[in-house]
């Protein structure tokens, strides 16, 4: 007994399966050699074997995400791999090998989509300082440009700046005001921008711009057909162009009513015709625009100034957008026939602007010596520097506003009309200057009493025509049931004019150029006073009675 060992309670505690008191307490150490993350066994659970897949992981190892990579120790102890935190803010782009596998290439930032290499032999390095980088300016940009909205309501909404809204109006500007395509790489321009509205703003460099205009361009034509498929009728209106590149381009303008019944005015196309302007050519190119957006089957009306040339082109246009109107009856009298042409003749409208500037350049070249005088005037004053200052002192000396005068020109409808109006308020100043400065012209001063009573009497009788004109330009509103009021204010207007013996000689080639064209009412004229609920067929009637 004495060489066997003494028998303790501890002894007893442990056949009992109980620990002793004299035992190392082993889970003091085990999270510092196994960290925290070790999954508690359940003695209750199936067999390793038994698991999905086998394993060798127990029910509490199903609860590791899949998408996670696990190891197994040698006691079925399982542990987490750990994952990069740089794929919290970068999306992986994977390439697919001919063998069907997909291998991961780069990575895509979510905050300025920046793609970055990002094979899985690489690292994370690299992504992880760009993320750090990266999410310090969004916060920073969201903190500095973020401002407060005040809508037209009066609620207030915030408001956040965003590059590809900056990118996309600098387009818009750039093409409505013909700037240079770098203007929004100017450093002049970067300092305003900076200084007055963003303090984050960058620079744009001239090909991302001409990238960005042709973005814009594709975005905003797709939309415009789109738009135009709802629409069943388009009037059109056509002319040549000159850009400063000295380049004639032909542009065509829709003109139609919307599904949410507003008038609306729309570009469709600017055609290049480097080639001569005969009929051929200017048919052959508003054809193809108008195949381009669908719009064959939906010409109501094609709006042209009076060249020879649209009359051609026109006569090789009609026949194929007959298709609104409907196809040729067959004529099986005069009277079917002569319908279907007053239904062609609808069609080809002339421009009523530009007939209105034909009536006042037939009466203005009776009169060629009195204006020309004026003329004369006032390119000598604009010819110098020196004379321009000279008057303008000379209008502070007299106590008059100084002013510039312009010339009127051929291509300018009413230029004549703002010519003599500009001028005739200063007929003391500018008379006296001019015989000062100019001389005698045949021992009379260039300009005289005359020329100016003339001058005033001219511009008091084209006063009527420059108001028609501008009335007859409207964009935002119809102007078609306005012509017949117009042209009974015109005839009006010649007639009463008759018996002025400083206006006789210019009212007969007036009165002709009139006639000429609007002695026949155009149906689109009439169609559009009869619609009108201020007219109506009564209103018609009666205008009919004053013209004739």
């Amino acid at each position: 007994m004495d060489d066997m060992e003494e028998y303790t309670v501890n002894d007893d505690l442990r056949a009992c399966g109980l620990p002793a008191d004299d035992d190392d307490d082993l889970t003091a150490g085990a999270e510092a050699l196994f960290g925290n993350s070790v999954a508690p066994i359940n003695v209750d659970a199936p067999d390793a074997g038994a698991g999905a897949g086998g394993d060798g992981v127990g029910a509490s190892a199903t609860q590791t995400p899949s998408s996670t990579p696990t190891t197994s120790t040698a006691n079925n102890i399982v542990l987490k791999r750990a994952r990069s935190g740089a794929w919290n803010d970068f999306e992986p782009i994977f390439e697919t090998l001919p063998s069907g596998k997909q291998v991961r290439i780069a990575a895509k930032c979510r905050h300025c989509n920046h793609v970055l290499s990002a094979r899985s032999s690489s690292g994370t390095g690299h992504l992880l300082r760009h993320q750090t980088q990266c999410v310090k300016k969004a916060k920073h940009a969201a903190l500095v440009q973020s401002r407060i909205q005040f809508n037209g309501d009066g609620s207030v909404t915030g408001w956040q700046y965003k590059p590809d809204v900056a990118r996309r109006e600098l387009c818009r500007l750039i093409s409505r005001l013909d700037l240079p395509l770098g203007f929004g790489y100017e450093e002049a321009f970067e300092e305003y921008i900076r200084r007055a509205h963003n303090p984050c703003f960058s620079r744009v460099s001239r090909q991302t711009t001409t990238r960005d205009l042709e973005k814009y361009f594709l975005e905003r034509r797709t939309s415009l057909i789109d738009s135009l498929c709802s629409v069943t009728s388009v009037c059109l209106t056509s002319d040549i162009w000159s850009g400063n590149a000295k380049e004639d381009y032909l542009s065509v303008v829709a003109h139609f009513v919307s599904a949410d019944w507003e008038l609306e005015k729309r570009v469709i196309r600017l055609r290049l015709i480097n080639c001569s302007h005969n009929g051929v050519n200017i048919a052959e190119r508003v054809e193809s625009v108008v195949h381009e957006f669908g719009l064959t089957d939906k010409i109501f009306v094609v709006t042209l100034d009076n060249a020879s040339s649209n009359s051609r082109a026109m006569s090789k246009l009609i026949p194929k957008f007959v298709g609104y109107l409907g196809p040729d009856p067959a004529p099986l009298d005069n009277v079917n026939r002569e319908n279907n042409n007053a239904l062609r003749g609808l069609l080809h409208q002339r421009c009523a602007c530009h007939i209105i500037n034909l009536i006042v350049k037939s009466g203005l070249k009776r009169i060629k010596s009195y204006l020309e005088a004026f003329r004369t005037a006032i390119t000598y004053l604009n010819s110098s520097n020196q004379r321009i200052g000279e008057f303008h002192n000379y209008c502070i000396v007299k106590g008059v506003k100084p002013r510039k005068f312009g010339l009127d020109m051929d291509v300018r409808w009413n230029s004549t009309y703002l010519m003599l109006k500009h001028l005739i308020p200063y007929k003391g100043t500018f008379s006296t200057f001019i015989a000062a400065n100019y001389g005698l012209v045949n021992g009379e001063p260039l300009l005289s009493e005359g020329h100016w009573a003339v001058a005033e009497k001219i511009m008091e009788f084209l006063g009527i025509f420059y108001e028609s004109t501008v009335a007859l330009s409207g964009v935002y509103y119809p102007t078609s049931p306005l012509m017949l009021h117009h042209i009974l204010e015109i005839a009006c207007h010649l007639h009463a004019r008759e018996t002025d013996p400083l206006l006789m000689s210019i009212l007969t080639p007036m009165k002709l150029k009139f006639l000429k064209y609007w002695q026949n009412i155009p149906l689109l004229y009439s169609f559009a006073f009869v619609l009108d609920p201020r007219a109506k067929m009564r209103g018609f009637h009666n205008i009919l009675q004053l013209l004739s």
